[in-house]
């Protein structure tokens, strides 16, 4: 079949530019002697890990458990999952988890740790950890202070429970305005994680594992001596989002939006079939001013706004001329992530042949 067929709106992945940009990543980790464990909640896709995997990947992280209970089903046998586990029920999983694949978790907190470690023993099994570290980024993990030392030694007197190091996650690099503000961010989240990690080791406690990342800040970190590992996601894909940063270049952008015109209500006005319940309202505007996505090789289109099934372009005046009610255009997002949530299944191109239409078996899984 061949992509012109497809039904829209239809995402499409580009093979060559995915598997391009996961060799350049892979090639960015070795250059670097660090390990690369990509992020999954960017695909969603056991197929995709395993071309990862087959690159030089050492495992996969995700968000959620339902992602990691995907993968494993899929046959990813190593996973860090990069989110505090709480409750009963998800440490249930967790455990039943840590009996099909080595697995281990991020944890700031002495409930959610010991909670873990006691379920572990219990059941004959032990998880691993990482002492989440807050960076700077304010969302979880715990100040680079005594604060952190003191959960990691009482985590590491648990039976059930194997602290392996310390993770962190520069989520505030996607601010950033400039390439000097960039590598400066992942510098520092890369100091702040190993400067941890060296005072765990003065108190007798072993970081093997320092973790760092996110697609805008692990080249950076990845350079500073003592990280061991970087998790970046989005780069499998890019998207508008990592284009304003710079992190990404827009020819390499690897998930598009196949959409179709169904409107020319007015001369500089089109409607596409596709809004927010695909592109979703998440991110800024085109860093390139085409506005909530960027239509390939058509740089007159703007996409102005969206609702929930409408998407409203607007033309230039070569446009106007141009476009017309039934033609096709393929749409780089402004978010791939949010964009694979959406969605059941997505068609695998190579040039114009699609090549295979993939099932999103990590669509959904927010638990």
């Amino acid at each position: 079949m061949k992509k012109q067929e497809l039904d829209t709106p239809f995402v499409l992945i580009d093979l060559d530019r995915t598997e391009r940009n996961i060799a350049a990543m892979q090639a960015i980790a070795d250059a670097a002697g660090v390990a690369l464990r990509p992020h999954a909640k960017t695909h969603k896709l056991p197929v995709l890990a395993h071309k990862q995997l087959q690159a030089g990947a050492v495992g996969l992280t995700v968000a959620k458990l339902g992602e990691a209970e995907v993968l494993a089903e899929g046959g990813i046998r190593d996973l860090f999952i990069a989110y505090p586990i709480v409750g009963r029920q998800k440490i249930e999983r967790l455990i039943r988890l840590s009996k099909q694949v080595n697995v281990t978790t991020a944890v700031d907190s002495w409930e959610s740790a010991s909670a873990i470690a006691q379920a572990a023993a219990e059941a004959g099994t032990t998880i691993g950890a990482l002492v989440e570290i807050d960076c700077g980024f304010g969302r979880v993990g715990l100040p680079p202070d005594d604060a952190a030392l003191a959960l990691a030694e009482r985590i590491a007197q648990l039976p059930g429970i194997e602290l392996r190091g310390v993770s962190t996650f520069g989520g505030h690099s996607y601010g950033a305005e400039e390439e000097g503000s960039l590598r400066r961010i992942g510098e520092e989240e890369g100091s702040c994680a190993v400067e941890i990690a060296k005072r765990m080791a003065e108190l007798g406690i072993p970081a093997v594992t320092v973790s760092c990342g996110s697609t805008p800040s692990a080249r950076y970190a990845a350079g500073v001596s003592g990280v061991t590992e970087i998790r970046p996601g989005t780069y499998i894909f890019g998207d508008l989002m990592q284009v304003a940063i710079g992190s990404h270049a827009l020819e390499h952008c690897a998930l598009t939006v196949k959409v179709t015109v169904v409107s020319r209500p007015e001369a500089h006005r089109a409607v596409i079939d596709a809004g927010t319940k695909l592109f979703t309202s998440d991110g800024a505007d085109s860093p390139i001013g085409t506005g909530r996505g960027y239509a390939v090789n058509r740089p007159g289109i703007t996409v102005a706004w969206l609702t929930e099934e409408h998407g409203m372009l607007e033309l230039d005046e070569a446009e106007q001329d141009r476009l017309k009610i039934g033609d096709t255009l393929e749409i780089v997002p402004v978010h791939c992530c949010a964009v694979m949530n959406m969605v059941d299944e997505v068609a695998a191109v190579r040039g114009d042949q699609v090549e295979a239409i993939w099932q999103v078996q990590g669509r959904g899984k927010s638990r």
